[in-house]
């Protein structure tokens, strides 16, 4: 098994640094899956803006402890400065349909997800993530098709359940699952994420 890692650093307001390692491996027989550990690490101040790894903008805390307790609100923003995936510059995100039921402004790791318009099964999902109601980025940097399982196993873990076509596979019943987990790490200041992402097409 090879392992390739990759650490990129980049500062900010409301980030100080930010930490990426990736690590890829593959095993013989099956479908090939990603594994992959990445980390964020964030440090919240009194600015208003600040670019995460992903290059979108994030939301300052209502307060010094709590973001915005509306999800939609404190997604509008990150929503709007989104980058659409390659291919569909013409569409938009539709933050009105945005599911916002696994955000919490006040928990150390919550998450919004976000498709774009007119969405068919296969089309991307955004997954975007909250410390405190601050936004951090997008849980990957490529938005993949099919709508995850997203859920909250704890107040400072986010869990994806990634869908993917496998074999002859429809578009309307992909059988292929990949997990992430998402955990927010207090004593680093940073999430970490751990698990598995669908192959790449």
């Amino acid at each position: 098994m090879r392992h390739t890692s990759t650490t990129r650093t980049a500062g900010g307001l409301l980030l100080a640094a930010t930490t990426i390692a990736l690590l890829a491996g593959c095993s013989g027989g099956g479908t090939p899956t990603q594994t992959a550990t990445r980390t964020v690490t964030a440090t919240p101040s009194s600015s208003a803006s600040a670019t995460p790894v992903d290059g979108t903008a994030a939301t300052p805390s209502a307060t010094a402890t709590c973001g915005p307790s509306d999800g939609a609100a404190a997604a509008a923003g990150p929503i709007a400065d989104l980058a659409l995936p390659a291919g569909l510059e013409s569409a938009r995100w539709d933050a009105s349909r945005a599911d916002t039921s696994q955000y919490d402004g006040c928990a150390a790791l919550s998450a919004v997800t976000v498709s774009v318009a007119d969405a068919t099964a296969s089309s991307p999902v955004a997954v975007l993530l909250f410390h405190d109601g601050t936004y951090l980025g997008t849980a990957t940097k490529l938005q993949y098709p099919f709508v995850p399982d997203v859920s909250r196993p704890s107040a400072d873990a986010v869990r994806v359940v990634y869908h993917f076509p496998q074999g002859q596979d429809s578009n309307a019943d992909p059988t292929g699952r990949a997990t992430a987990t998402y955990t927010w790490d207090a004593a680093a200041g940073r999430v970490v994420m751990t698990g598995d992402v669908p192959p790449t097409p």
